[in-house]
C-alpha cells in the first residue's frame, strides 16, 4: 500500500486521479436546466450526493472551464435557481456520456441527442422523458470553493418523480468510477444486523 501526504509536494494530477479513482462508485447527477433563451441544457456531474432529509437537500460540485468561467449548468442554476436531477440507468448510459461533451450554450443537448423532455411540476426545467427517477430542485446556496475553483451547488428537492420499484432495488442504476469507467448496479447485498 502506498501513502501520499497532500501537503508534502503531491502534484495536482496525482491528487485528482486519487480522488476520481478512490471515491467510487459515485452517483451521477444528470442535470437539466434552462438557458436564458429557453434551451434545455443537459449535463452529467458525478461529485453529487444527498446531504440531509429534513429538509431534503442535495449537493453537486460543478467544475469550471479551463479559462475559469462557469459551465452552462452552473450559470443557469445561478440565474434561475432551478434544475432537475435525472437518474441515469443503463438504457441512458450512452446518451449521458455524450451529453457531457462541450455543446455551445445555444444548442440543446437534449435535442441534439434525440431525447425528449417531460414537464416538471414545481420548477421550469423539464425532466428527461423515460428516466426512472427525477428530483426537481431549487437552489439553496451556491458556493465558490477550491483553488480551481468549483461551483458547489446546494439545493432543496421540491418534488420527487420515481418508479416505486426503486425503493426495493437499485439494479440498473449507473455510477461513475475513475477514468472513463462506469458501473451498473447488478448485484445487491442486503445486510440485516
Amino acid at each position: 500500500m502506498e501513502t501520499l501526504v497532500v501537503d508534502q509536494g503531491a502534484d495536482r494530477r496525482t491528487i485528482a486521479r486519487l480522488m476520481f479513482n478512490l471515491i467510487v462508485p459515485r452517483p451521477i447527477a444528470w442535470i437539466t436546466t434552462l438557458s436564458e433563451n429557453g434551451k434545455v441544457n443537459l449535463a452529467p456531474f458525478s461529485f453529487y450526493n444527498g446531504i440531509t432529509t429534513r429538509p431534503p437537500l442535495i449537493m453537486v460540485s460543478i467544475g469550471r472551464r479551463k479559462d475559469g468561467s462557469s459551465k452552462d449548468t452552473a450559470r443557469n442554476i445561478r440565474r434561475s435557481g432551478e434544475f432537475v436531477v435525472n437518474l441515469v440507468t443503463e438504457e441512458f448510459l450512452e446518451a449521458m456520456v455524450k451529453s457531457g461533451q462541450d455543446f455551445p450554450p445555444e444548442e440543446s443537448e437534449l435535442e441534439a441527442l434525440g431525447l425528449e423532455a417531460e414537464p416538471s411540476v414545481a420548477v421550469a426545467p423539464p425532466r428527461v422523458k423515460g428516466v426512472k427517477a427525477a428530483l426537481e430542485c431549487k437552489l439553496y446556496e451556491l458556493i465558490e470553493i477550491g483553488e480551481a475553483p468549483m461551483d458547489l451547488v446546494i439545493a432543496r428537492v421540491v418534488a420527487f418523480h420515481y418508479e416505486p420499484k426503486l425503493l426495493e432495488t437499485s439494479k440498473g442504476v449507473v455510477g461513475r468510477l475513475g477514468g472513463k469507467r462506469y458501473t451498473i448496479v447488478d448485484n445487491e447485498v442486503e445486510v440485516i444486523p
